[in-house]
């Protein structure tokens, strides 16, 4: 388990949400899921691929929508018809990993649970992103608690 502390700026990624109170992070596939990355891969994007986690569900232990589509620093960029999910400025656990997908999700996600169980992370639920750089790439922004200690300042996104 690997991951470096990050301090972020606003987030904003714009797509299409997809809503399910039953609907567990990293699951492996999800036909609600593949049909939102198919519609926004069909769509003029206004930005690189991301993914974001929001409205965290305590009842479940899980996240109930994840907004499939790309990374945009302004409402300008937005595709019509699109939704858009805000993560606050904060503290960011980023995971990397290069792989091939959806393997390659479900493996960071095990290293966010892993980090959980040991103490390394403890996680602020307020919001998670994943940016897709390339085919085979994916780096994973879990928002965590402030701590002591200066994290880095990630300006870029991936």
């Amino acid at each position: 388990m690997s991951f470096v502390i990050v301090r972020r700026e606003r987030t904003l990624v714009a797509g299409l949400p997809v809503r399910s109170p039953k609907r567990a992070v990293g699951r492996l596939r999800d036909p609600a899921l593949e049909r939102a990355w198919h519609a926004v891969l069909n769509d003029e994007l206004g930005g690189p691929l991301a993914s974001a986690y929001t409205d965290h569900a305590e009842e479940i232990g899980a996240y109930y929508t994840q907004t499939v589509g790309y990374e945009c620093t302004s409402l300008d960029e937005v595709t019509d018809g699109h939704f858009v999910a805000w993560l606050p400025a904060g503290s960011y656990a980023k995971f990397s990993s290069t792989g091939d997908f959806p393997e390659v999700v479900a493996e960071l996600w095990s290293q966010v649970h892993d980090a959980e169980e040991s103490g390394s992370i403890v996680r602020s639920f307020v919001g998670d992103f994943e940016f897709y750089p390339n085919a085979f790439r994916i780096d994973l922004y879990v928002s965590v608690l402030e701590t002591d200690s200066a994290p880095e300042t990630d300006k870029a996104g991936a």
